[in-house]
């Protein structure tokens, strides 16, 4: 059976023991578990889902507006049992002592709580500002980019997810012509395609004053 001991012999750690032990097993475990939870974020947030599912187990896996990693989640806690583990244990091989060996590793493992988090908060930044909310555009006011035939659509420069936008755009009148460069305001959305109506300069104007 591939085992514990199976896995110290392989990289030539068979005869250790004491605390070179246990920075072996906490670079073991460590690493296979966070191999296993970075897999799973890879193919879909799995890992959140699965986290979720435990009553007992409410640890935060989410970064704040402000992109400060809040420390204990379960990659940072994985991420610093790893390279505690390796730091440690390398350290401790290299006859240091114990104490020089439990200070390298926790300061490694700190550090690499804080580069994961900046990853993880990366591919969350990723999957987040990848997705358009057409629906947020109601009320948002722009320009026609490519004119708005009657019965056909065409595009609009319109601001809305904190980013000028070109969408595709029919008129909320099917019969009505509107032409490049003049001002719209966005009325609803069917799919990914805005709803726009005329607005005049005046009460774009007179809406601005409002809010």
């Amino acid at each position: 059976m591939f085992g514990f001991s199976s896995i110290l012999e392989y990289f030539g750690l068979g005869e250790i023991s004491g605390i070179d032990l246990f920075f072996a097993g906490m670079a073991v475990v460590g690493t296979v578990l966070f191999t296993i939870y970075f897999a799973l974020v890879l193919v879909g947030g799995v890992a959140d889902g699965f986290v979720d599912a435990i009553p007992f187990l409410d640890i935060n896996l989410e970064m704040d507006a402000e992109g400060v990693f809040h420390m204990l989640t379960i990659q940072g806690l994985l991420s610093f049992i790893m390279m505690f583990g390796i730091f440690g244990l390398a350290v401790s091989q290299s006859d240091y002592g114990s104490l020089p060996a439990i200070f390298v590793g926790t300061v490694a493992g700190i550090s690499s709580m804080w580069m994961v988090g900046k990853v993880f908060q990366a591919i969350a930044s990723l999957e987040t500002d990848g997705t358009v909310i057409h629906s947020e555009a109601l009320g948002a006011k722009g320009t026609v980019y490519r004119t708005i035939r009657p019965g056909q659509s065409g595009e609009v420069q319109v601001e809305f997810q904190d980013a000028l936008r070109t969408c595709e755009a029919v008129a909320e009148d099917e019969g009505m012509q509107i032409a490049t460069g003049k001002f719209v305001v966005v009325t609803g959305t069917i799919a990914e395609i805005l709803v726009v109506k005329p607005l005049k300069v005046a009460d774009a104007i007179d809406q601005q004053e409002e809010e």
